[in-house]
């Protein structure tokens, strides 16, 4: 699981224009700045977590996510935002995004819902430490409304931004961004406008450049997705929803395009189940969240899906041979 050098190129650049030199934030996270420069970079998606984290930190500022979406460059994220503002409408525009969301940051995936007079853009993405989670929801939604008024106009206006983390602290930063339709502790993460702006056209789109921009796109990607056997699909598809909402088999192979039986055969011959990778998606989920001092077992055991802390200890301690109080004072003995 990676994230694009280009995400970390965009936070680096708004941590500095806060006032950190790029360097302390690149050395107090162990990231060697030649790292920025290539073209196809990636960046483990804990390692991103972590970066994310210590911007936060050094900057002081926990609404980082939303102010990011503010305060980026146009272009930053060179391609996929050049190919965005080319699209005839919003509709296509968020069809680009949700085909090559892949080659900003794996696992992740974006859907559209249309009712009768509105439309909600949902955002799935892999969980980790809690703090980057609630800044990659803030930073995404609040970019999703900046793409709206991009090429709907200035006057979009949510009908509702919904988070699924619970209220932060500095929520009263929400309103400014969304107005009063902020929502936590929603089951998806996403933002909610009228319908009738998905098909609105833009006054600066370049069918001929848009044309050339996605076929680079498609290169792009089929580099990023060389070698992807059904394991790593599956991998993938997990990592990108809440660890608490997890689909079982069939569930799985349908949104995948297979039926039960063909995903079940092909796992078989990787020598894998599909209950394994669950166990270890979620054995992964629970040591990112354990890493964070800040949050207690009694939420890590929560947010993972567990209907109390006592299910969460066992499975844990069949998952890993120890608890998770265990796993944390060992983790913390060896910083």
């Amino acid at each position: 699981m990676s994230v694009s050098t280009v995400m970390v190129r965009a936070l680096v650049d708004v941590v500095e224009r806060a006032g950190v030199p790029r360097d302390e934030l690149l050395r107090s996270s162990n990231i060697d700045a030649a790292r920025l420069v290539q073209a196809d970079g990636r960046f483990d998606h804990e390692e991103f977590a972590l970066l994310q984290t210590r911007a936060m930190d050094l900057t002081r500022d926990e609404a980082l996510g939303l102010h990011m979406a503010e305060r980026i460059l146009d272009g930053a994220f060179d391609l996929i935002a050049h190919l965005v503002s080319h699209a005839p409408t919003l509709r296509e525009a968020l069809e680009l995004c949700a085909q090559f969301q892949r080659l900003i940051m794996d696992d992740s995936r974006i859907t559209l819902q249309e009712r009768r007079n509105s439309a909600s853009i949902h955002y799935h993405f892999p969980r980790g430490l809690e703090g980057a989670d609630r800044m990659q929801a803030e930073f995404v939604v609040a970019g999703f409304l900046r793409l709206a008024r991009v090429i709907g106009g200035a006057s979009v206006a949510p009908q509702a931004a919904s988070f699924e983390h619970a209220r932060p602290a500095h929520y009263r930063e929400y309103a400014k961004v969304f107005g009063d339709v902020v929502r936590f502790e929603q089951r998806t993460t996403g933002l909610t406008f009228d319908r009738a702006i998905l098909d609105r056209a833009q006054l600066h789109q370049h069918p001929e450049l848009l044309s050339l921009l996605r076929a680079e796109a498609e290169r792009a990607l089929e580099r990023v997705a060389v070698g992807l056997g059904p394991t790593d699909q599956v991998k993938r598809y997990l990592l990108a929803r809440p660890p608490a909402r997890i689909p079982d088999l069939s569930t799985a192979a349908q949104d995948l395009g297979l039926s039960t039986r063909t995903l079940r055969r092909r796992l078989a011959a990787e020598a894998t189940t599909y209950r394994s990778l669950v166990r270890a998606t979620l054995t992964a989920s629970a040591n990112q969240m354990l890493c964070d001092p800040r949050r207690s077992i009694r939420e890590t055991a929560r947010d993972l899906g567990f209907s109390n802390v006592g299910a969460f200890y066992r499975a844990f301690k069949r998952w890993t041979g120890m608890t998770p109080a265990q796993y944390r004072d060992r983790r913390e003995a060896l910083q």
